[in-house]
This record gives structure tokens, C-alpha cells and sequence, in this order.
């Protein structure tokens, strides 16, 4: 009679170690899944926030590239986001959340020419803003 409880016992024990064992697998898996999940999907909108400063610079380029000449030596100007969407060069649903502008600075290159350069900077809420983004250049 002892020893039919304590093999009861004991199947008991081995049960509940299975049971335990299927929950810890099921609870790791589900983790798994929910990281894969959030790390994918903040890879995708990290890409489209790229692809808007590059995007924002080619707008830039096309909107003041026939007047970056008149820009003075070592001079420079800024162009908004808001500026390039109000005039019809630059067109993005991300943009809705997302304000920038480009410093296009004209400065001489090594060879001692002038050369024009465009360097877009944008914020998107708190999900991205570009490395040395200053606020104090939407400003007006």
C-alpha cells in the first residue's frame, strides 16, 4: 500500500515536471515571437525614416539646386520640410509626423574649388531625429 502511493506520487511529480517544462517552452516561444516582432518592425521604420532624409535631400537639390550658386562663399541656407511640401517636392505619409530642413552650405573643397553641399537633418517625434538636428533652425 506504501508503495502504490509513493508511485502515485511519484507519476504525480512526473506530470507536473512536464507540465511545467510545456508551459516554460510555450512562455519562451510566445517571447521570442514579441521580440522578433518589435526589433522587425522598428527595422522597417528606421529604413523609412532613411529613406526620407534621402528622399528629403533630392527634394532639396531639385527645389534649390538652380540657386545654390547664388549662395555666397562660405555662406549658406536653410530650406524647411514644410517649404518643399507646400511646393509640391516632397510628398510622404511619414511626413505628417516628421518636421527637418536642409543646411546647404558652399564652402571649398580640398582641390580649393567652391562646392555646394546638402545635408538634410529631420525629427520624427521620439522615434528618430537626425545626429546634430537643432530645433533653432525651424524657427522663423
Amino acid at each position: 500500500m506504501k508503495l502504490d502511493l509513493f508511485k502515485k506520487l511519484r507519476e504525480r511529480e512526473k506530470h507536473i515536471t512536464r507540465l511545467h517544462i510545456i508551459l516554460f517552452v510555450l512562455v519562451v516561444t510566445i517571447a521570442i515571437v514579441v521580440i522578433v516582432t518589435v526589433k522587425s518592425s522598428g527595422a522597417k521604420k528606421l529604413a523609412r525614416y532613411k529613406k526620407l532624409e534621402k528622399d528629403f535631400k533630392t527634394a532639396t537639390v531639385y527645389y534649390y539646386g538652380k540657386k545654390a550658386d547664388q549662395i555666397e562663399e562660405y555662406g549658406y541656407r536653410i530650406i524647411t520640410m514644410d517649404t518643399l511640401i507646400e511646393n509640391g517636392y516632397l510628398q510622404d505619409d511619414i511626413t505628417n509626423e516628421c518636421v527637418g530642413y536642409t543646411i546647404i552650405t558652399n564652402f571649398k573643397n580640398d582641390e580649393g574649388n567652391f562646392k555646394v553641399e546638402y545635408e538634410p537633418y529631420i525629427k520624427c517625434g521620439d522615434s528618430y531625429t537626425t545626429v546634430d538636428y537643432e530645433p533653432k533652425y525651424l524657427e522663423k
